[in-house]
């Protein structure tokens, strides 16, 4: 079986590669979607408007996916709330922080149970060592047709 070539990206390897569009390759570090956690080291040649290197989280497939990235959108906004509320007022007042506070621990839980489904079910990660780096993004390229992780099959066969 032939080793997987890894390209490092941060040098620009891929371009040796003469990648078309659709065309895939692995990287030598480890990605992790800052939304579910999911990890890859795949790249695909491809985009719009021009071409170019992208890396698509493996559970943006999915409409969890969406659910879990509300849910961090309403943890940051109300974070950027309480900064606002303590640049004003110089302190949050007890009973406002309290609400806060609720809403923050409510939020964290909801997101920690969306991430669950993902957890290590839907890496991605070929060729790697168990000690390579890990970075993180945000996943820009965004599926369109996606499916539920309710319905997927590997849910019963991970358990």
């Amino acid at each position: 079986m032939s080793k997987t070539k890894l390209y490092n990206m941060d040098r620009q390897e891929w371009r040796e590669g003469n990648f078309e569009r659709g065309d895939i390759w692995r990287s030598d570090i480890a990605y992790q979607c800052e939304i579910c956690h999911t990890k890859t080291n795949r790249w695909i040649m491809g985009g719009w408007p021009g071409m170019g290197p992208r890396i698509l989280c493996p559970g943006d497939l999915y409409q969890e996916h969406d659910e879990l990235e509300n849910s961090l959108k309403q943890h940051q906004a109300l974070a950027g709330q309480i900064k606002g509320y303590e640049k004003i007022f110089g302190e949050v007042p007890k009973n406002a922080k309290d609400t806060f506070h609720a809403q923050q621990e409510l939020l964290e839980a909801i997101v920690n149970k969306l991430r669950e489904p993902f957890y290590r079910r839907l890496d991605d990660v070929k060729g790697l060592d168990n000690d390579a780096s890990i970075r993180k993004f945000y996943p820009t390229s965004r599926c369109a047709n996606k499916k539920s992780l309710k319905d997927a099959r590997f849910l019963y066969l991970c358990k």
